[in-house]
């Protein structure tokens, strides 16, 4: 009989004993948590589908591996559910009479193989490339599948209809395609993946997670991955968002809240971790940026903006007391004229020019 690593427990729930540990927890995560869901799951995907069951921590999920194979040996119903994955795979079936536990996994592996993607095929994600993993991830968070096998995951802005009298005054407003009240209907979720990823790395191991569990044929996943490579191709390089934060760097929260108010409903897309509050603003809008289309982008920042431009001037105005000073009408003639030729408002100017005329007269004494 084979010898179990310590604890470990039967599918049927007896102890069995196995001679070595199959499975290396280290090297293999990929593979053990994609035949975990596969063989030795009882519920299955379909099945955490409906119940909000996440994954299992990776030492278990090894462990019911090493359990799966033990049936495999003792002929019981695993080995015919491995034959029979084998057979739907077109792949060779006679391994599966081994009874060395080496040539089982050997034949789970070559499974693993045939469904998944290699793991060069994620190195062009990189953790250190923060928006690049902010924006699969989301992708991945509020998708759905299509009839052409490609993920649909795009937010958009619903655009009043100008023949509607009564939408003619309305904006245009967000239509999310995952928000955090719907998560259970959306693919990630049934697949049991975290909800939340705090950092680029944490984002990455959950887009190969996804890939990997994902009930689609290599193909279709090979498919997925080259649209997201397009995708991002087309979006790296738009930097409005990136740089009107940077110019605006104390506004970000403002910027969120006039967003989640005024565009999305008060709704906050699945894929939004404010746990990080100024940060996390940032990354948010820059990321719903990247999920927008070309037009609709340009809608919302106009907006963001103009209202943006307003909300600084009314805190500069508040910070103000006004003053009366009696100007002649060629003075304020020159005045306008210099506000208009800098295209800034005249109490700049004029607060430019005290500045420059008091740094002149009292530079000496500001040393």
């Amino acid at each position: 009989m084979l010898l179990a690593p310590e604890g470990v427990v039967d599918i049927d729930g007896g102890e069995v004993e196995m001679a070595e540990v199959t499975w290396n927890t280290k090297k293999e995560e990929r593979e053990i948590m994609f035949l975990y869901d596969l063989f030795a799951d009882e519920a299955g995907w379909r099945g955490r589908r409906n119940r909000d069951v996440s994954m299992p921590a990776i030492e278990v999920a090894a462990k019911k591996l090493d359990s799966f194979i033990l049936g495999v040996l003792n002929d019981r119903d695993e080995r015919s559910f491995l034959i029979s994955k084998l057979r739907d795979m077109n792949l060779r079936t006679r391994g599966a009479h081994s009874e060395e536990p080496s040539q089982i996994k050997s034949l789970m592996k070559e499974i693993f193989d045939c469904c998944n993607l290699s793991s060069e095929s994620f190195d062009w994600i990189s953790p250190e490339n923060q928006r690049l993993c902010n924006f699969l991830w989301a992708c991945l968070r509020i998708s759905h599948s299509s009839r052409s096998g490609i993920l649909t995951y795009k937010q958009a802005l619903k655009i009043p209809d100008e023949s509607d009298e009564e939408a003619q005054d309305q904006r245009p407003v967000i239509d999310l395609l995952g928000t955090k009240s719907n998560h259970r209907d959306y693919l990630y979720d049934q697949l049991g993946l975290p909800k939340f990823a705090s950092d680029s790395y944490t984002k990455k191991n959950c887009i190969v997670r996804f890939f990997d569990l994902w009930d689609a044929s290599r193909e279709k996943k090979e498919k997925q991955m080259e649209a997201f490579s397009h995708a991002w191709n087309k979006i790296k390089n738009k930097s409005n968002m990136v740089d009107w934060l940077k110019k605006n760097d104390d506004m970000a929260g403002w910027a969120w809240n006039y967003t989640v108010k005024t565009y999305l409903s008060l709704k906050i897309p699945a894929w939004v971790d404010l746990s990080n509050s100024k940060k996390d603003e940032k990354e948010a809008l820059i990321t719903l940026y990247d999920l927008l289309s070309v037009e609709h982008r340009a809608i919302w920042m106009a907006s963001l903006s103009k209202s943006g431009a307003q909300q600084k001037y009314r805190k500069n105005s508040s910070e103000r007391k006004a003053m009366g000073i009696p100007l002649s009408e060629e003075h304020k003639g020159m005045l306008k004229k210099m506000a208009k030729d800098s295209n800034l408002r005249i109490y700049q100017v004029v607060e430019d020019m005290i500045e420059k005329e008091y740094l002149h007269r009292y530079s000496n004494q500001l040393e």
